[in-house]
């Protein structure tokens, strides 16, 4: 029985203004390799994960497949060109992977590989993370990351709190974000034809277009999304103990 494919789709075309580098805070280099490396080395270690594609501005590409080569990566394939927007570059992602591994296509593959989509600045991303989502898509036909909230949460304006939301009831979502090719391929095919140019994740564009339910998958405090500047302090700081 010939095994399906899962496929990590790496997102490193953000600008990262929020971070206050000089370049994209995905390139920053930690202990002399870039955030993206970190990210990607996790998927590339790991069982479960037969291919990696990263999805970057023509100005990084060089500088991803150099990386790529020069730390060994088994599993990474190449690079596919950044959109104008974050919901631009996984759009682009997923017509790439559509037009790899459809059946007509020259790469002998299942015709409906699992796609894990993670944010290039979540480097951190576990092993359990990983084989949590996998799992889950097999069993749900998709699964989300997501941790649960742990703090007292509020709701009103800047100035005061009128109500609050059960903690219990809130989960942050992380990436991954993980479905079958095809169900991706529908998304943005439906996206379109509804005048959908936008939105901020997978998680939310599927919640927009009403694609409930999703499933949940493991998430972890320390998934963190590298932001702000703090965040690299923070990351470069866990590196040097690892």
């Amino acid at each position: 029985m010939t095994k399906t494919q899962n496929i990590a789709l790496i997102l490193a075309g953000g600008e990262g203004t929020r971070a206050a580098q000089s370049i994209p805070k995905q390139y920053v280099q930690i202990e002399g390799i870039p955030i993206l490396a970190y990210t990607i080395r996790a998927f590339d270690r790991h069982p479960l994960i037969d291919a990696i594609y990263v999805v970057c501005r023509e100005e990084w590409t060089d500088l991803v497949r150099r990386t790529a080569t020069e730390l060994a990566f088994k599993k990474f394939r190449g690079t596919i060109p950044a959109g104008d927007t974050g919901f631009a570059s996984i759009r682009n992602g997923v017509a790439a992977l559509a037009s790899l591994f459809s059946p007509s296509s020259s790469i002998s593959t299942p015709s409906d590989p699992i796609i894990l989509v993670h944010d290039g600045v979540r480097p951190l991303v576990s092993s359990a993370i990983i084989a949590d989502a996998v799992a889950v898509c097999q069993r749900h036909g998709n699964a989300i990351a997501a941790q649960q909230g742990e703090e007292a949460y509020m709701t009103g304006d800047a100035l005061k709190a009128t109500s609050m939301i059960p903690r219990e009831q809130l989960w942050g979502a992380q990436t991954p974000h993980t479905f079958h090719l095809s169900a991706l391929v529908q998304v943005f095919d439906e996206a379109e034809a509804r005048g959908i140019r936008d939105s901020q994740s997978l998680y939310t564009l599927m919640a927009e277009l009403g694609h409930w339910p999703l499933y949940k998958s493991r998430g972890e405090r320390v998934n963190l999304k590298i932001t702000h500047p703090e965040d690299i302090w923070l990351f470069s700081r866990l590196v040097s103990v690892l």
